[in-house]
């Protein structure tokens, strides 16, 4: 975990903030879904210019984000040995095919045949 997840984990949470207020403050082009399927495009082929300084920054904070989130999931991850079920399992002395064990309810009871034959 140290200190570089919880400077990321900040960095991760004010990166969100600052999205939500830029995407709010940006302007609407009004074309909705219909820019989607191509029409009332400008005659950029990318769609309008784009070259504006909250679009800018609402990209530059999504890569942010997106490098943020992976690192923090990175710091937070724990080791295999921090495994609660595993751990119940080696307590009880039940293998690591757990899978493939039958309960002791069904295994103590006969098998029941069926008529539909």
């Amino acid at each position: 975990m140290g200190i570089v997840g919880v400077v990321f984990l900040v960095v991760f949470a004010i990166a969100a903030f600052l999205i939500i207020a830029l995407v709010l403050l940006q302007d609407e082009q009004g074309e909705g879904f219909g820019g989607l399927f191509g029409g009332g495009g400008a005659a950029t082929p990318f769609g309008t210019g784009g070259n504006n300084v909250l679009v800018r920054a609402t990209t530059v904070l999504g890569v942010l984000f997106m490098v943020s989130s992976l690192v923090v999931a990175i710091s937070y991850k724990t080791g295999s040995d921090d495994n609660v079920i595993i751990e119940s399992r080696r307590e009880a002395g039940l293998g690591q095919d757990w899978f493939m064990e039958v309960p002791a309810e069904t295994a103590a009871e006969e098998p029941v045949e069926s008529s539909a034959e």
